[in-house]
């Protein structure tokens, strides 16, 4: 169904975004004690898997905000209908409790856009919703039949997104890494950055990524290869993602720019909202 399909592609958006440590650290900005704030910030040294975390977090949590990129490949994405459906997203994580993201995708050639602000989701997926977004918390307060549905579906992305802290996020790979390496630079958009390629079994994670998912889930996914493009400034440049193999291979790659830059993330209003049942009416004409 296109819902379910759109509610996975949002969940692998989440999933990237913790992996990249795309959140705010335990301290946010500002609580750094004044000495620290005023001396000239060290260089940068190679990162360590002991540092990966903190190190990532202190300099995305100062950033609070990127633009990302997301594309899917592999005979798996393929299988599951998500090749071919590029992901945008700006994202303001400088309050790591109440994230806000606008994403933007193509889903089986039409345009959906979803916003999260306040704890609320808003879906416009074209026709389907006379181009007027969808609010989630309020589809699933509807008498209509299909509100479990979108009830469920808002609950699945709240869950995914209940703690953008990084270091809850990235620390639940910890005792699952088999491996970690440097593995050599790469420019990407312009920046120098080192790339890290770290091996993950998947059925040894912990966390908000995975607490829902069965065991048998994580086993299919098995061993997990996570590549970072990682610059001196400790900010993820790209990430890309490999699970499966063969048949059931799925490649998640993810660039992120503009780290630190104004975003504007506003919930939609008036004339902007649809209700459910005008989506179902539309939807069985």
């Amino acid at each position: 169904m296109r819902y379910s399909k759109m509610a996975a592609l949002a969940t692998a958006s989440v999933l990237a975004l913790g992996l990249s440590g795309c959140g705010a650290a335990a301290s946010g900005p500002g609580e750094a004690s004044d000495a620290t704030a005023s001396a000239q910030p060290p260089a940068p040294v190679e990162l360590t898997q002991a540092s990966f975390v903190d190190d990532l977090s202190a300099a995305q949590s100062e950033a609070g905000t990127v633009h990302m990129t997301m594309t899917y490949s592999g005979a798996g994405a393929e299988a599951a209908g998500l090749a071919g459906a590029p992901l945008e997203a700006d994202v303001d994580i400088s309050d790591p409790k109440n994230p806000a993201m606008a994403m933007q995708m193509e889903l089986e050639g039409e345009a959906t856009d979803m916003v999260l602000v306040d704890g609320d989701f808003y879906m416009k997926m074209g026709e389907s919703t006379s181009g007027k977004y969808l609010s989630l918390a309020e589809a699933g307060k509807s008498d209509n039949p299909m509100a479990p549905l979108f009830q469920g579906m808002g609950d699945l992305m709240q869950s995914s997104l209940k703690d953008m802290d990084p270091s809850a996020q990235l620390q639940g790979m910890d005792g699952a890494i088999t491996s970690f390496e440097k593995t050599g630079t790469e420019t990407v958009d312009g920046v120098e950055t080192d790339v890290y390629t770290i091996l993950v079994d998947a059925t040894k994670m912990s966390g908000p990524q995975v607490d829902s998912l069965p065991e048998e889930a994580l086993a299919q996914v098995g061993e997990m290869e996570i590549v970072y493009n990682v610059g001196e400034d400790n900010l993820a440049r790209k990430l890309v993602l490999t699970m499966g193999a063969d048949a059931d291979e799925l490649v998640m790659s993810s660039t992120f720019s503009g780290w630190g830059e104004p975003v504007d993330v506003a919930a939609p209003s008036g004339d902007e909202l649809t209700t459910l049942d005008e989506m179902m009416e539309l939807t069985t004409g």
